[in-house]
């Protein structure tokens, strides 16, 4: 049929061909496990490196295998009928022991009723282990072994196809594949249920081919990209510490630019210096000193310098005090002396011709400066514009500010004239000049510098020179002493008297020596043979630099080969172009219209009329899918549908796709109605049951209640299902029973267990009875007590109220009316004699009862049985 699962795998196949063979073995792990586990994560993108040329990171490398027709999880030839025979010959499946057989009808319902931990699991997990479920869960052995890791599940698997017998001898090692003909059973379960749900966000359902697909795509760009991306990004790429290897040297152009491209081969030719080169590299800067001057000449130089500096120093600090400079402070002194005695006759003068007697010091020094402070305020401020004094008739004294009389106005005119006469003039510049001599002289140093290199110099050259300058200098601080206490005191006389030491001269000639040295080293210099040492020795210490650092730049050497690897490697994993639009291309023609209508009506089926199905479609992987609507709601479905209405969506689409392949085999449920309410157990056994009738059907399933409605779906149905129970014996899961659980076996099936209890209990019994008589009689009346109870469900009440079913048969009442107080009283007898005789009773209690007999508890059994045998009888 055009929307097999047979079709659509069979593309998904020859569309796989194409594919790098790493990609092949990405899908094929996904098409046999339905997901990824860290180990196979680690794999694919070991076999992704490997294809990009990076070696494996494990021993031995591993090598992609391809997707093949063993690894699809689709019939081998569509229209054949595959079926399960039995499970048998366990090894190693969790504690299951392995003479135990699960024994299967090949038409119709198969029932595996087994309780929490009962070994159930182990069983339904074999069977999607070969049967390829979408999410096949994993198998261990017993994890109480001590060899536990060493163990390697097995089973043996009979089926039939086309009615012929066939057997798959299973096993959980890595590689094993299952033969191809068990893939035509389907299975579903809790995890299946969420793999069709393709995400709670969504609700939206596809064929697990594009679920593949749409995984392999996800897992390539969520789960391997970021791990190349931090492994690439954890690479040390940085070239920067290497700089200091000269670009211009051999070594330098054997490494610069540092690239995954970089001759290491030469690098490390040239990083390996002979004994020879190690004893010339430390030989060479000796050899250039000396044949190099420079440096040397430099030197002198600089200290030659700093001699003219002294001398230069020396020769000002003697200026201060030289005779020349007293005679001329002296001369200065004299000629103040001078212009003040003439400034005073003329200021007699002035005071003579006034008719008034003048203030004393009138036309002197401060006075002077008096009247030249009234002049610049008058033409400034009070009569701008006009000479001074200005003696107009409205015109006032600019220091008493009072009107002049004709008296004041000449006196200002005297004043002035006398103010411009040469005698006060000559007396205000010889006191102005008088004054910068005495700052000078006061602010003047005849201190100079020696070092001491200089003065160990010049003693070299001229041994008495040293202390020539100390004694210099001493006498140019006594000659400025005496100075200031002369210009203090006006005492000129007594001047000290020059030595005939003088080592300014000798200290610039040494200079002058010193620098002909210089030029003469500096003309001395053999420049090509200079920078032919120079230019060996920039060489070696390049190839020794090289030698330092050569490991660490063959790591970035390798690290940026290894980082364009990877780089490559990233961006074919993040190409899923190809992948997406042949999925998409696959989902426009399987999911259907022709889907979508089956699937709706196995919702309706399923009770879930307020549920629609509709194709939508979004921008991932795969985009075309089953979506589920509800009409009218404001929220997306997901937010408004419980887990259990998801869950029957998953089941609809899982029975609609099964419609949808054409396949008639068999199909096998895992505990379907897990977390589901009693309706939809109900709608979902109903369901189950109309299916039995087409193809063989196994549920495994530790719910009572869903299993009491298959029972009654079977009994209305007339349809006989095959019943296996799971238990544990001595403490150990995994035992197979034919039939109901010894709890929910009807009232003949429990008589008969009874009678042959009995048996073995008369065959062991020993008189006087102990301990183990005791406890085996006891243990017997408990289960009589429950076969009485399950009587009075089955016989006295006419079944008209079953436990673990939703409905009272209101129809069998009347079989309750044939029903004798003589029954009820025998009941309540038998009942009571049980009640006395169990396990239930204190101990203490217990022992002082005599133990019952065998023969006695063979009465009791057969009277229960002529009880119910009598109630059925008149029943008719």
């Amino acid at each position: 049929m055009g929307t097999s699962v047979v079709a659509i795998f069979e593309e998904v196949l020859e569309w796989a061909g194409s594919l790098h063979p790493w990609r092949q073995d990405a899908l094929r792990r996904l098409c046999t496990q339905a997901g990824w586990s860290a180990s196979d994560t680690d794999e694919i993108l070991d076999l992704a490196k490997q294809h990009h040329g990076i070696d494996s990171a494990v021993e031995p490398a591993p090598q992609p295998i391809p997707l093949s027709p063993d690894d699809i999880p689709a019939e081998p030839t569509p229209g054949s009928t595959v079926t399960l025979d039995s499970l048998h010959s366990f090894c190693n499946v969790g504690k299951i022991p392995n003479d135990q057989a699960l024994d299967l009808q090949t038409q119709g319902l198969n029932v595996v009723y087994g309780g929490n931990g009962a070994g159930k699991s182990s069983y339904a997990r074999v069977l999607k282990q070969a049967c390829r479920a979408r999410s096949p869960e994993g198998i261990y052995a017993n994890a109480y072994a001590p060899n536990f890791e060493e163990l390697v599940p097995s089973a043996t698997i009979e089926f039939k196809l086309q009615g012929a017998n066939y057997q798959e001898h299973w096993s959980g090692r890595p590689g094993h594949i299952p033969r191809s003909e068990l893939r035509g059973i389907s299975v579903f379960d809790g995890e299946c249920a969420r793999q069709y749900l393709r995400s709670m966000e969504e609700a939206a359902f596809q064929p697990v081919a594009l679920t593949y697909l749409q995984l392999l795509a996800n897992g390539l760009k969520q789960t391997l990209i970021p791990r190349v991306q931090a492994e690439i990004d954890g690479l040390a790429v940085d070239t920067t510490p290497y700089q200091i290897i000269p670009a211009d040297t051999e070594a330098g152009r054997a490494v610069h630019p540092i690239t995954s491209q970089t001759d290491l081969r030469r690098a490390r030719a040239l990083a390996l210096l002979t004994q020879g080169e190690h004893e010339e590299l430390g030989r060479l800067p000796q050899e250039i000193s000396e044949a190099d001057p420079t440096a040397r000449a430099l030197n002198l130089e600089h200290v030659a310098k700093e001699i003219v500096a002294l001398g230069d120093g020396m020769a000002v600090a003697a200026s201060v005090v030289s005779a020349d400079a007293i005679a001329a402070a002296r001369s200065e002194y004299q000629r103040l002396l001078d212009a003040e005695n003439a400034e005073r006759a003329a200021s007699r003068m002035l005071q003579s011709e006034d008719s008034i007697n003048l203030l004393p010091g009138t036309g002197q020094g401060p006075w002077a400066h008096l009247f030249e402070a009234a002049r610049e305020y008058s033409i400034t401020a009070a009569y701008p514009g006009k000479e001074f004094p200005f003696t107009e008739d409205d015109s006032v004294c600019v220091l008493c500010q009072q009107e002049m009389t004709p008296a004041a106005k000449g006196r200002m005119e005297r004043f002035d004239r006398y103010i411009s006469d040469t005698a006060a003039e000559a007396a205000r510049a010889a006191r102005a000049a008088w004054k910068e001599i005495e700052v000078s002289i006061r602010q003047a140093s005849v201190a100079f510098n020696v070092s001491e290199e200089v003065s160990e110099l010049l003693g070299a050259r001229l041994a008495e020179l040293p202390s020539d300058i100390q004694t210099f200098q001493l006498e140019l601080q006594s000659r400025l002493h005496w100075l200031r206490g002369a210009i203090e005191s006006g005492d000129w006389h007594d001047v000290p008297e020059h030595t005939d030491i003088e080592p300014i001269t000798a200290t610039r000639e040494i200079a002058e020596s010193l620098f002909a040295e210089a030029a003469a080293l500096r003309a001395s210099i053999d420049e090509d043979a200079l920078a032919a040492k120079r230019s060996r020795l920039r060489e070696l210490e390049a190839r020794e630099s090289l030698s330092e650092h050569i490991d660490g730049i063959a790591r970035v050497v390798g690290n940026l080969g290894h980082r364009e690897r990877l780089e490559n490697c990233r961006d074919d994993i993040s190409n899923t172009r190809r992948i997406s639009s042949f999925a998409s291309s696959l989902a426009r023609r399987y999911v259907s219209e022709a889907l979508a209508e089956r699937m709706s009506d196995e919702l309706r089926r399923l009770d879930l009329y307020h549920i629609q199905v509709g194709i939508s479609s979004s921008g991932d992987v795969g985009s075309v899918r089953l979506g589920i609507r509800l009409q009218g709601s404001q929220l997306a479905p997901h937010l408004v549908l419980s887990e259990s209405e998801q869950r029957m969506c998953a089941l609809a689409y899982f029975l609609a796709e099964l419609h949808q392949s054409g396949s008639t085999s068999g199909v096998v449920f895992d505990d379907p109605v897990s977390s589901l309410d009693h309706n939809y157990r109900a709608a979902v056994s109903k369901r189950i049951v109309e299916e039995s009738a087409h193809r063989q059907a196994v549920v495994f399933t530790h719910d009572a209640v869903f299993f009491g409605e298959l029972r009654t779906l079977c009994d209305e149905a007339q349809v006989i299902p095959a019943v296996k129970s799971i238990c544990h014996r001595a403490g150990e899961p995994g035992y197979i029973d034919a039939g109901l659980p010894y709890d929910m076996r009807k009232l003949r099936e429990r008589i008969a267990e009874h009678r042959a209890e009995h048996e073995r209990i008369a065959a062991n019994f020993n008189n006087p009875p102990g301990e183990e008589e005791r406890v085996a009689i006891r243990n017997a009346y408990d289960d009589l007590r429950v076969t009485i109870e399950v009587g009075i469900e089955d016989v006295i009440l006419n079944e008209t109220v079953v436990r673990f079913r939703d409905r009272v048969s209101v129809g069998r009442l009347d079989g309750v009316m044939a029903v004798q107080p003589d029954d009820f009283r025998e009941v309540q007898r038998l009942h009571d004699k049980c009640c006395r005789n169990v396990r239930a009773h204190s101990h203490a209690a217990g022992r002082q009862r005599p133990v019952v007999q065998p023969s006695e508890l063979l009465e009791d059994i057969e009277a229960v049985f002529r009880l119910f045998q009598g109630i059925r009888t008149r029943r008719g």
